[in-house]
């Protein structure tokens, strides 16, 4: 008795075959993965040549974060790591046993504000994800809005001072150290 997709009818020659064909889509992801993983390498490694403390550890975090469906856990998190830093001395202990005091902790509308600020930045969806035309609503789109312009008007500066800076540094790596005419 065969089930259904069974295909023992198949001859061996027939069946490596199907698997070649099987195949062929597995080896084009794996090939895609595999190229995405170097721009993923790539991206990070000129993202810390402009700024040092841009680790793929931050990017990591930030990515997690970004994608995580509960903004407590990274939260709690947090509060974990702070707290061994405590234990291993390397900060101050947090007052009254709050190991986020309340000057850490942001409002509800300081946490829209963020959040509709970071979607312009990565120039998200404008979907605040709040009743269409709430005050919560409206809140998020005026943040969305601003971090999409400091973007566009402020990336591009950022990248010719980088570009500049790396343009000095080069010429002054190539500068003949003894100039003809000079003993």
């Amino acid at each position: 008795m065969t089930t259904t997709g069974s295909n023992s009818k198949l001859s061996d020659a027939d069946r490596q075959k199907l698997f070649a064909s099987h195949f062929r889509e597995e080896l084009e992801i794996e090939n895609a993965k595999r190229a995405l993983a170097a721009r993923r390498t790539a991206n990070r490694k000129m993202a810390k040549s402009y700024e040092p403390s841009f680790s793929g550890q931050k990017f990591d975090h930030y990515l997690k974060a970004h994608f995580g469906e509960d903004d407590q856990k990274p939260v709690d998190r947090l509060k974990s790591d702070r707290e061994n830093l405590e234990w291993l001395g390397l900060i101050a202990e947090t007052s009254s046993g709050d190991l986020l005091k309340q000057a850490d902790r942001v409002d509800g509308e300081q946490l829209i504000r963020a959040k509709g600020y970071k979607s312009g930045l990565l120039n998200l969806d404008r979907v605040s994800g709040y009743d269409s035309g709430s005050s919560d609503d409206k809140l998020w789109l005026e943040s969305f809005d601003a971090g999409r312009a400091e973007y566009d008007a402020e990336i591009p500066d950022i990248l010719a001072r980088i570009a500049a800076a790396a343009s000095k540094e080069e010429d002054a790596s190539s500068e003949d150290p003894f100039p003809a005419g000079e003993d």
